[in-house]
């Protein structure tokens, strides 16, 4: 039945007025880190796109989704632990709900400045505790805890209600703690942190700070020769992406001129 009513919101061919959102949400809620790739991207993540960004939830419902996905059951759910599990595509797809709602409370200002306050701080801590970095699963499909991570960083320092200086440079070691990690990065990770840089230069990230922090990206203090290998691949692959990006919007000159001189050395 639900899934019968996700499929017809996603194909736009239901009747909403049909339709209990609040038994659907506490569906989509209690699955929205099914293993099922189907339910999970196709329907539950659609299906919260197309009733999020077109305001068919009510203020409650959204403040109830916006808690739930925010809470230690689902973007944090078993985040210290070590060993890969499900629980990731939990704390991945709650990212991108967060990320819907914020994006939708940027244009409209409806929800109450406390509740996006946490979210702001909850979402800039998210990608520093994530130490899964899974893209692809061959059985299970998207995981992409680093791009959903950065989708969600963006849209928080985007945000008007983040404000704290102090966020920014946080925002800066999340990026870094992806990019120094033994796991490689092959599923355009690095394309999807670029937003962060640009949200970051909106909030008035300087081009001399962004160079100091690109700089400090290869200074790579790990003795495990292996981890170092897959740390400065991952940082090379950025700083490429940057350097095309940076170019494209003649953004960061100073940058931009330091990658490419230092490439030519």
């Amino acid at each position: 039945m639900m899934k019968e009513q996700l499929e017809g919101i996603v194909k736009k061919s239901i009747n909403l007025d049909l339709i209990d959102f609040n038994e659907l949400i506490q569906f989509m809620l209690k699955n929205i880190g099914n293993p099922d790739g189907y339910l999970r991207d196709n329907l539950i993540y659609r299906g919260f796109c197309e009733l999020i960004l077109n305001e068919q939830f009510t203020e409650e419902q959204l403040i109830t989704i916006l808690k739930t996905c925010l809470d230690d059951a689902h973007l944090y759910l078993n985040i210290t632990d070590n060993d890969p599990s499900d629980d990731l595509f939990t704390r991945s797809f709650s990212a991108l709900v967060i990320t819907l709602i914020l994006e939708k409370d940027r244009e409209n200002r409806s929800l109450p400045e406390e509740l996006i306050v946490e979210a702001i701080h909850r979402s800039i801590q998210y990608l520093l505790l994530e130490k899964d970095y899974r893209g692809f699963d061959n059985t299970k499909g998207w995981a992409h805890a680093v791009a959903h991570g950065s989708d969600l960083l963006a849209e928080a320092i985007r945000h008007p209600l983040m404000m704290d200086s102090q966020l920014v440079y946080r925002a800066l070691q999340s990026l870094k703690s992806c990019l120094h990690t033994e796991y490689a990065l092959i599923d355009e990770e690095d394309e999807r942190m670029l937003p962060v840089i640009d949200a970051l230069l909106e909030k008035g990230l300087t081009d001399e700070q962004l160079l100091t922090w690109l700089k400090e990206l290869h200074y790579i203090e790990v003795e495990d020769w292996h981890k170092k290998y897959r740390s400065e691949w991952n940082v090379k692959q950025f700083e490429k992406a940057l350097l095309r990006h940076l170019l494209r919007s003649t953004k960061c000159t100073q940058t931009a001129k330091w990658i490419v001189l230092k490439d030519q050395l």
